[in-house]
């Protein structure tokens, strides 16, 4: 205990406020050996403790303050070099010592973007060897804007970046109030908040205004096939935010932050207000947007991602659709009803009941005899038709027979075990399965040409992906997964299962463009953007698509629907902040 207690005196940990912890460790079941080994500081609070969260307690005010927190003495990053560009500023920054996460990297380079008089970029990279980044087509600058709305300072040591609006004074981020940590699978940051007001984090069910003024809040981020619950990881990941910009005598203004990170990360609001990104992967690549209208913002992050798609006005109609309309005639005489109770009615859909044991590009001759024809009667009558699609394609067919897994195989277009050529297998509705690789260039033209063959036999006018997160009935893989750090890293962001294979596929397998790991969370994306493609290549008109995970940019490509809800009253409530 006379350790303890000369340990915490020795470092700086005289925070005058619980709201300025900045969690020392993050992972569950700290102890005070385990943040001391860190050389943090332990200081319990008297409070309720709950078992979800055994490291961090509940007080009066109903926080969640970390017992393990960050000194203001703790090793950090000084600036080397500094040096103008044309794009506006890079720096070098190292740190003289490692910390607590393996593979940290102490030589970075920073990159300091003034993009336009409204977008400033950060990039902070590894200055020697090359990480993953993102591979969304992102806006390309190479000159400085002349003026901006903002101002951007640094400090040198401890290196830390400070941008505030130009018209108030008022700080848009500022990366001083804790750390940089940045490993090779755990990259953490953080900034202060200009209030506790904010909006965005999606995709997560969780009211449209964030207020942090008496909360600690946690958002985890990585695909999930999990019905809309609070505190959860769900289908889509879009790590934007807008924020609250408050003071007296001065407008309220808007600005946006993106993240743009494609791998598993938790982020943290608390009451300072701060916020706090933790990533395992890529680099940090940040997008700040000054607004100052929430529209501005809005309309300044769609010029990064891309603006979202004109979608065919008879998609816009009335729609239908159900699972378990189970045989042509139960869909007949729903169709009937409908005429005859002269419902507005536009469009119908069918779900996976519809197919031939659940094989994509398949329907049911028995059950669903007619329905080639039935769909052509819709166009005569001005209605519209739409086709739901999974991911999995099934490999236990006899061989010949089932033209999407045999063609595949054969273009070599499927995910691929570790370090292997073999199809990684996973199980969903029709039973073993192979996953296509969207990022596989030949991927496309397969996709495209398996699509347009089932067109030729029932002539759909849009296309419903689902699955896409992508969903596995297994943890990882039929065969488990590898013991590597892709499938077992140093640190797990709090995803729902503890693990990333959690029902869907393991972190190591591979795509043509990188591993699983990192991509992930664009699954949906890629094959949204397949999709799209090929309904131009086939219809020759503007494409109708709606997919259950989502990315930043999907909107270019696909419509999006918050999932399968419980059709309950607090679900209805939660559907308008998801529509935004």
């Amino acid at each position: 205990m006379l350790f303890f207690v000369y340990y915490v005196c020795a470092q700086q940990c005289d925070h005058t406020v619980e709201a300025a912890r900045f969690d020392c460790h993050p992972e569950p079941f700290v102890s005070q050996h385990k943040c001391l080994t860190r050389k943090c500081c332990w200081k319990p609070v008297s409070s309720l403790i709950t078992p979800a969260n055994k490291n961090r307690s509940t007080n009066s005010f109903g926080e969640n303050v970390p017992w393990c927190y960050y000194p203001r003495d703790f090793p950090m990053y000084q600036i080397k070099t500094n040096e103008s560009t044309a794009f506006g500023q890079r720096l070098t920054i190292v740190k003289q010592q490692s910390t607590y996460m393996p593979n940290e990297i102490l030589h970075l380079t920073v990159d300091l973007l003034y993009e336009t008089s409204q977008r400033f970029r950060l990039r902070i990279y590894d200055s020697t060897n090359k990480r993953f980044e993102v591979p969304l087509p992102v806006p390309v600058v190479e000159t400085k804007a002349n003026a901006t709305d903002y101002e951007v300072s640094f400090s040198q040591a401890p290196f830390a970046i400070l941008v505030k609006r130009k018209s108030t004074g008022l700080t848009l981020f500022d990366s001083s109030v804790s750390p940089l940590i940045y490993a090779d699978q755990f990259i953490k940051f953080s900034s202060r908040l200009s209030s506790p007001f904010l909006y965005g984090f999606g995709e997560h069910q969780q009211p449209l205004l964030i207020n942090v003024t008496n909360e600690w809040k946690k958002l985890t981020f990585w695909t999930r096939d999990f019905p809309p619950t609070q505190q959860v990881n769900l289908y889509g990941v879009h790590p934007f935010h807008i924020n609250v910009e408050m003071k007296s005598n001065s407008p309220t203004n808007f600005h946006g932050h993106f993240f743009l990170n494609s791998n598993a990360m938790d982020i943290d609001l608390q009451p300072l207000p701060a916020i706090t990104y933790t990533t395992i992967g890529g680099i940090i690549d940040l997008y700040l947007f000054t607004g100052a209208t929430a529209q501005d913002a809005i309309q300044q992050y769609w010029d990064v991602i891309g603006k979202p798609a004109m979608p065919p006005y008879w998609s816009l109609g009335f729609h239908l659709c159900r699972y378990g309309y189970n045989n042509i005639d139960n869909l007949r005489a729903v169709i009937q009803r409908m005429h005859d109770s002269e419902f507005p009615y536009d469009v119908q859909w069918t779900d996976i009941d519809a197919m031939l044991s659940h094989l994509d590009f398949t329907y049911d001759q028995t059950q669903f005899t007619g329905l080639p024809d039935l769909v052509r009667s819709f166009h005569s009558e001005g209605k519209h038709y739409v086709n739901i699609i999974d991911p999995g394609i099934s490999k236990t067919q006899p061989s010949g027979t089932y033209p999407p897994y045999d063609d595949g195989l054969k273009k070599a277009i499927f995910m691929t075990k570790f370090n292997s050529t073999e199809p990684i297998t996973g199980k969903v509705w029709p039973g073993l399965t192979v996953f296509p690789d969207f990022t596989n260039a030949s991927t496309i033209d397969w996709w495209t040409n398996i699509t347009g063959t089932f067109h030729d036999t029932i002539p759909f006018d849009g296309i419903w992906i689902d699955m896409n997160e992508p969903s596995n009935f297994v943890d990882g893989s039929h065969d488990g997964c590898t013991d590597n750090s892709l499938d077992k890293p140093p640190f797990i962001p709090h995803v729902l299962g503890d693990s990333l294979s959690a029902k869907t596929l393991c972190p190591s397998a591979q795509h043509a463009l990188s591993f699983h790991y990192n991509l992930h969370n664009m699954y949906g994306y890629f094959e949204a953007k397949a999709t799209n493609l090929a309904l131009k290549t086939i219809r020759r008109k503007r494409p109708f698509v709606l997919s259950r995970s989502s990315f930043p940019g999907s909107g270019q490509y696909t419509a999006h629907w918050t999932g399968d809800n419980r059709a309950t009253h607090e679900d209805m409530y939660f559907s308008i902040p998801g529509a935004y």
